[in-house]
């Protein structure tokens, strides 16, 4: 499978916590995002099968939670 490059913004917290775990488990920062984004991706198409004949954006509750996220900070 060809592979692309991509670069993202972190903030640092987060950053330091990915450090200290593909620390922990001895693989690279790369190697970490990439399992975790497919873990995300799948955890997402499963939500959205799920709520097949429901009136719900999987979507629209992400953005929601992540904005509760930033308004506690």
């Amino acid at each position: 499978m060809k592979k692309k490059q991509m670069s993202v913004r972190l903030e640092e917290d987060l950053y330091h916590k990915i450090g200290n775990k593909t620390e922990e488990l001895g693989v690279s920062k790369s190697a970490f995002m990439s399992l975790a984004s497919n873990f995300f991706l799948h955890q997402l198409n499963q939500a959205e099968n799920n709520a097949k004949g429901y009136s719900v954006n999987v979507y629209d509750i992400l953005k929601y939670n992540l904005e509760q996220q930033y308004e506690k900070k």
